[in-house]
């Protein structure tokens, strides 16, 4: 077996049906991975077909069942990732979610930093930040924690490293034992373009009710969903560029679905002025290291090249 530095890996079930860009994220990464484990559940749409399409030398498709006796059934997602990691054969493992995609332009700062940090066992996870598109492709929530979320996206899969929880963030359990801690990390810089909430209403709803996530909570969506969820102060207009990948999805985004910023709600509860402080002080200062999150930081943040949020106009307006 060759020495495979780089696995990519990806769970779906359903993809199609409740509408990810699956395929668009494996695409994304395929090119700095050696390999790509895909772990696909058991089905009833069109994903077994779309993945067949894929690059049949790199990818491997591993067919899972999902069992209804896992509780709570959120953790569905990271007992099939850790599947997933227990094919991997690199010695890191870049992981997307279905609805996660990253930008052509950082694949080479990615391939560099695990390529100078592969034998530094100091670094066991590498971050980024999730950037989070809101009913379209033209609008994004720069809020926390839909911004200023940091989360591992590369890690080593072989050092006893488990994916916890809904399948969000990792652990690792030194020598495999039964204690485990966050991992040891670096920030990449960069972002992981996340369109979890690009829809239809009535794409939302399905989501809902379908995606183990949600189910749970059975969550109903009002036809004003998308104007009534956040205040207008919470989602801002994005004017970078989208990966090359979600072209043919951004071009083909039905007009009546865009988002009429203009429409959404203005009034602002106590807890979201709150939130919008909190964001503010982060886009100044940073993510404080004493916030609660599932990584250990070895080194600073990166400095981002990103404009002002636009929710505050250069201002805090709350």
């Amino acid at each position: 077996m060759s020495d495979i530095l780089v696995s990519g890996l990806t769970i779906i079930r359903n993809g199609v049906r409740l509408n990810y860009p699956f395929i668009e994220a494996i695409r994304s990464a395929l090119d700095i991975c050696d390999e790509y484990i895909v772990v696909a559940g058991d089905s009833n749409d069109e994903t077994l077909e779309r993945l067949a399409d894929l690059d049949g030398e790199k990818v491997r498709i591993i067919h899972t069942q999902w069992s209804p006796l896992v509780r709570p059934q959120k953790c569905l997602l990271a007992q099939q990732t850790n599947i997933g990691l227990g094919y991997c054969r690199g010695r890191w493992c870049l992981y997307l979610q279905g609805n996660e995609v990253l930008h052509e332009r950082d694949l080479p700062r990615f391939r560099e930093m695990m390529e100078t940090h592969v034998d530094n066992d100091s670094i066991e996870a590498m971050l980024v930040e999730r950037l989070t598109f809101w009913a379209d492709y033209d609008h994004y929530v720069p809020v926390y924690p839909r911004r200023y979320k940091y989360t591992a996206r590369i890690i080593r899969p072989n050092i006893g490293t488990y994916s916890i929880r809904d399948g969000m963030s990792f652990a690792i359990f030194d020598n495999f034992s039964t204690q485990g801690r966050y991992p040891n990390s670096i920030d990449t810089g960069a972002d992981v373009y996340r369109y979890d909430f690009v829809h239809s209403v009535e794409q939302q709803a399905r989501k809902f009710s379908k995606a183990v996530h949600w189910s749970e909570s059975s969550q109903d969506v009002d036809p004003d969903f998308f104007y009534q969820h956040y205040p207008r102060q919470f989602i801002a207009r994005f004017e970078g560029s989208h990966p090359a990948v979600m072209g043919n999805r951004v071009n083909a985004y039905p007009a009546e679905n865009r988002l009429d910023l203009e429409r959404c709600r203005s009034e602002l509860e106590l807890s979201e002025r709150k939130r919008l402080l909190e964001s503010y002080l982060y886009s100044r200062f940073g993510l404080p290291r004493s916030s609660r999150n599932r990584f250990k930081l070895v080194a600073g943040m990166e400095k981002k090249d990103r404009p002002p949020l636009g929710l505050f106009n250069g201002t805090l307006n709350i």
